[in-house]
């Protein structure tokens, strides 16, 4: 399985280098960056601990510890610090997360506070996964369902995404935490690549293989009126549609 991974990233990378058309690289950084919201809002399934019927912003956050101690595995890969209600979790060494998230390690520090019905968790620190780095100050707000949770997300990230571009993303939308996949929506002003330019996320879902699922799509919309359109076929591959028409099939990094 190990060579069969490196195999296909091999390959996913061989075929980026052949990606000349600015607009199918920037598609490629739109999947990137929503791969990277996808990653940072995921982490809120981590400290979706039950509200109970009662309690305050640190008996939030103790459930919360408890719930994110059992969340990163194997056992015993973070040390987790608590000081009211900021939780501080230092990944001792590479720990697996929700959704298919692989080699977590850093610092991420969440801030549980309770809001009536809801809990808001606010991410900062600096964290990096197998394929990119993420520096959040995002807030997840979540309301429990039957069997998952509803959020709503607001704020921005920089980072680094797996083929080398420096990201920005600041902006606001939805997601659905179930058990074994996330799924986000929304809109953000976006800064990778040639950007600026701001991307609509109509649908991106992720599940425990880390890969997006077949079926989502996102577009980009540039100050000067175009669009480029990208396709989440599955596993790697992404189809990605410029403003000329020009459609390309291509890969972004995914998965463990």
């Amino acid at each position: 399985m190990k060579w069969q991974l490196g195999w296909m990233g091999a390959m996913a990378w061989a075929l980026d280098a052949c990606t000349t058309d600015p607009a199918i690289e920037d598609g490629q950084r739109a999947a990137e960056a929503a791969a990277m919201a996808s990653e940072i809002v995921g982490l809120a399934q981590a400290f979706a601990a039950p509200l109970g019927t009662s309690g305050d912003n640190v008996m939030a956050a103790e459930r919360a510890a408890a719930v994110a101690q059992a969340a990163f595995t194997p056992t015993g890969c973070t040390r987790i610090q608590r000081r009211d209600n900021a939780l501080r979790v230092t990944f001792l060494r590479e720990c697996n997360g929700p959704y298919g998230t692989r080699i977590l390690d850093g610092t991420l520090d969440a801030t549980v506070s309770l809001r009536g019905s809801q809990v808001e968790v606010a991410f900062a620190g600096e964290l990096r996964t197998r394929h990119s780095t993420l520096r959040p100050a995002l807030n997840v707000t979540l309301s429990p369902l039957p069997g998952s949770f509803q959020a709503d997300y607001a704020g921005n990230f920089t980072g680094v995404g797996a083929r080398g571009t420096a990201v920005t993303f600041d902006g606001r939308g939805a997601a659905t935490l179930e058990a074994d996949c996330v799924e986000i929506y929304g809109n953000a002003a976006v800064t990778a690549g040639a950007g600026p330019w701001t991307l609509l996320i109509a649908s991106y879902r992720r599940c425990a293989g880390g890969c997006p699922m077949s079926g989502g799509n996102l577009i980009i919309n540039r100050s000067e009126g175009t669009q480029t359109r990208v396709e989440l076929t599955g596993g790697v591959n992404v189809s990605v549609t410029a403003a000329t028409g020009v459609a390309e099939t291509t890969t972004v990094p995914c998965g463990g």
